[in-house]
């Protein structure tokens, strides 16, 4: 039933061919890149667009297309890693939470609502200098401040769901607290932490460039999106594909993420959007959402 839904929605197809081609960018980028993204060609610097360069080349004589394809390797497949790491420690932090409640739950939300009163990427800002520099640091520090959203979530569900009648029927039939969350609450959660994390993603790759964009991801020369904006700002006039390509890149890659989300979205939970608002139809009326 699920499945048909989302075929047969188009947000979900247009998404999904455009997270698809994504995917075959990261998967086989050494075999698709016509150049060495690293290779310095001085008498190529800034070439225009050409049947040797297709999108030019950028002030070290490097191929823009290479860049951006290896680029995209690494701040899409930078952004997978991050939200995985994401889902998984906010649906532990916060079922854990949920569930036991008292001194444990207590000090999560005091955490939580700390963290939440300041904007995540500011707080990635703070934490990655701490770090150090780099790509890998970088990845840390997001990892360290937006499992609260997540962990928020699941906490909110879990204390709902704990009250069911199926969870006292299991707990007074001797089942213990692990068994109890791993089968009766954690599949109720994780369609909505599958919606979720979808469209949170696009999140996730804007501040990875936006980081990496003010210096506190990849270093040169290994290209990444938001390093690549930061180098094809001086040259915009001269040679502007480096920094259109790029945008198109990231305007894309949180698109799809978006129309996935809201797809599944409409699939898994149809009477709730992601922004919180109750879908209601009355018979022979439909919904304006």
């Amino acid at each position: 039933m699920v499945l048909k839904k989302l075929i047969h929605n188009p947000l979900f197809i247009i998404g999904s061919v455009i997270a698809l081609c994504f995917i075959l960018l990261i998967l086989f980028s050494p075999a698709l890149t016509p150049h060495d993204p690293l290779k310095i060609n001085i008498s190529h610097i800034l070439a225009p667009p050409s049947k040797e360069y297709p999108f030019g080349t950028d002030d070290l004589g490097r191929c823009i297309l290479s860049r951006f394809i290896a680029g995209c390797k690494t701040t899409l497949g930078s952004a997978l890693i991050v939200e995985t790491a994401v889902l998984f420690l906010g649906i532990l932090i916060g079922l854990t939470a949920g569930y036991s409640g008292g001194p444990a739950d207590n000090i999560t939300v005091m955490i939580i609502d700390i963290l939440l009163a300041f904007p995540s990427i500011i707080l990635a800002l703070v934490i990655a200098p701490l770090l150090g520099a780099g790509l890998k640091n970088l990845m840390i520090a997001m990892i360290l401040v937006y499992w609260v959203e997540p962990a928020r979530i699941v906490r909110s569900m879990t204390q709902t769901l704990r009250e069911k009648e199926f969870v006292t029927a299991a707990r007074v039939s001797g089942s213990g607290s692990f068994k109890i969350m791993r089968i009766h609450i954690l599949p109720h959660i994780l369609p909505n932490m599958l919606i979720f994390g979808t469209l949170n993603i696009s999140s996730i790759i804007i501040s990875i460039s936006s980081l990496s964009f003010i210096g506190f991801g990849v270093k040169p020369p290994y290209p990444e999106w938001g390093a690549i904006l930061t180098e094809a700002r001086a040259y915009m006039q001269v040679n502007p594909w480096m920094l259109i390509i790029t945008i198109a890149g990231v305007i894309l890659a949180t698109t799809c993420f978006q129309c996935i989300g809201e797809a599944l979205q409409d699939a898994l939970n149809p009477r709730i959007s992601h922004l919180g608002i109750r879908k209601t139809a009355r018979k022979g009326t439909r919904s304006c959402f």
